[in-house]
């Protein structure tokens, strides 16, 4: 049976241009080796191909190559960013014990935040409304002086929510010189630069993960110091990710070792990866205003059969992108749901593939303020570059019957 897949938000399929490069660069390098490190023909080479791909991955991203750190994933990159800026701001000023996240944090920010409280930090959460947007009021209440670290993602994996990364950044610095100023009794201090811009003591992180392929992505004109992406998520190999992180700021990494990746991430670096995925981000931004149009009209074709059914619901009107939507099922539990849509040769999600085999309410829909029984009915769909039309309508037409079936099963359970 040919599978509709949509569970992009997942992993992507990897793109043709991904796996070409992929195919060529491990035969350029068959039968010479492929450490970057080594100082011989054979290692030049490696580390001249590898810089190469840095360089691609940077234009595409809007960053300088030394900005461009390649890691082992998007979980690598998000654990990297908040744990070694958390830890290189206390360094400079031992009152710096505090986390900022959101609410709606994927796990690879949200259980790295709690780790670092056996480490002496705490962890402040940031609220979302209803629909799944961070309450940027929430930033009046913090003391930023205490500010080690914050980390609020781009954009949601499970709904798609685009969230107000860019005012959140203003609001806190505007904040953090307000501070400064009454902490000093000195009102040009922030004229003089502490306390204000990217000199407030803290840094900004962003988990971009679910927003790369979906939006634009220009590191050079974002206000944050750091962002997390992985590769996979735009067509590329697994098990690579990015952190772009700005040179002036300072990262503690707990990755040490050979002194690669600028020294923060430690390792020999896969090449034929690294290419593979210079050759995805790059696919990615080209096609962006024609995937961001086609994912509109899938979007819009989804919408239209789905919420016909009776108990669909789209779990978000906030504003969002329009490849990531995610569902408010009453009545059903998404395992009952999924495996009808396996069997009916439909790829999709309750949430996180992180998540997968666990029974447990959707996380962000719980943030939102659904009961616990109504977050266990959530299905997300997510589209990718191979997306077709005729994927969109395979699900309409197993819908209805997979969530009859899913209500069944949840009823008998409940009884």
């Amino acid at each position: 049976m040919e599978l509709a897949y949509l569970d992009n938000a997942a992993s992507e399929p990897l793109r043709p241009q991904a796996l070409a490069a992929l195919n060529d660069t491990a035969a350029s390098l068959a039968g010479i080796g492929a450490n970057p490190s080594s100082a011989h023909a054979a290692g030049r080479k490696a580390a001249a191909l590898l810089e190469t791909a840095r360089a691609r991955v940077a234009k595409s991203l809007g960053a300088d190559p030394a900005e461009v750190i390649f890691t082992g994933g998007g979980t690598d990159s998000c654990a990297l960013a908040l744990r070694g800026l958390a830890r290189a701001a206390r360094r400079q000023d031992s009152h710096r014990t505090q986390i900022v996240i959101s609410q709606v944090e994927h796990d690879a920010v949200r259980l790295n935040a709690a780790d670092l409280e056996d480490a002496g930090f705490q962890v402040q959460v940031l609220p979302v409304d209803a629909g799944g947007v961070v309450d940027l009021e929430a930033v009046v209440a913090l003391d930023t002086s205490q500010i080690a670290a914050i980390s609020v993602m781009s954009v949601c994996n499970e709904n798609g929510v685009i969230q107000p990364v860019a005012e959140l950044c203003r609001r806190l610095r505007e904040k953090a010189a307000a501070d400064t100023r009454d902490a000093q009794g000195d009102s040009s201090t922030a004229a003089k630069g502490t306390g204000s811009g990217r000199d407030s003591g803290f840094a900004i992180h962003t988990d971009a993960i679910a927003a790369a392929g979906r939006q634009e992505i220009n590191f050079a004109e974002s206000p944050v110091d750091a962002i997390s992406l992985a590769c996979h998520k735009v067509g590329g190999p697994a098990a690579l990710g990015v952190l772009l992180a700005r040179r002036e700021v300072k990262i503690a990494s707990d990755r040490r070792g050979g002194g690669q990746e600028r020294a923060l991430r430690a390792g020999t670096q896969d090449v034929i990866a690294a290419v593979g995925a210079a050759a995805a981000f790059e696919a990615a931004q080209q096609e962006l205003v024609e995937t961001t149009r086609r994912h509109q009209d899938l979007r819009e074709k989804l919408l239209q059969g789905a919420l016909a059914i009776p108990g669909v619901k789209l779990a978000s009107n906030a504003p969002a992108v329009p490849g990531i939507i995610q569902f408010a099922l009453q009545g059903a539990e998404a395992e009952g749901l999924l495996f009808a849509l396996d069997q009916a040769g439909i790829c999709a999600s309750a949430g996180s593939a992180c998540h997968t085999g666990v029974a447990r309410p959707s996380p962000v829909l719980l943030a939102q303020g659904y009961s616990e029984q109504d977050a266990l009915g959530s299905l997300r769909i997510s589209f990718g570059w191979s997306t077709r039309e005729k994927d969109v309508d395979r699900l309409l037409q197993a819908l209805p019957s997979a969530l009859d079936a899913s209500r069944k099963l949840a009823e008998r359970e409940r009884k």
